[in-house]
């Protein structure tokens, strides 16, 4: 019986060392003292211009460089792939695969051009 009285103390002595009350406090901050740079950009999400050409009439995928679907379409050989994308700024390459071709390419700049006509 002694043993599980002063078993139960130290539990009870742990449990009252560890609740540390400061941790859990959180501070105010009022948004009047938030200093924002004037030449900060708030836009989240990028447009991105396409324009692919391929030779045959198949689908289209873009994808992140993690291989999450983006845009799936179909290819017109007569007049390509042409739309606009809006994509969130943190996205900079994305992967396009058509056929059995994939390759990455570049979106920092707003576009996203490619011609699997001339693949090798």
């Amino acid at each position: 019986m002694k043993k599980l009285v002063f078993f139960a103390l130290i539990v009870l002595l742990l449990g009252l060392v560890s609740c540390d009350k400061k941790a859990t406090e959180l501070t105010e901050v009022s948004m009047k003292d938030l200093r924002v740079p004037q030449d900060f950009n708030y836009e989240m999400n990028n447009t991105v211009d396409v324009n692919l050409q391929g030779a045959w009439r198949l689908p289209v995928y873009i994808k992140t460089t993690g291989g999450n679907l983006l845009f799936k379409a179909q290819m017109s050989p007569e007049n390509g792939l042409s739309t606009k994308l809006i994509l969130p700024k943190t996205i900079k390459e994305v992967v396009v695969e058509y056929q059995t071709f994939a390759v990455t390419v570049n979106v920092r700049g707003g576009n996203l051009i490619y011609n699997f006509r001339e693949m090798p």
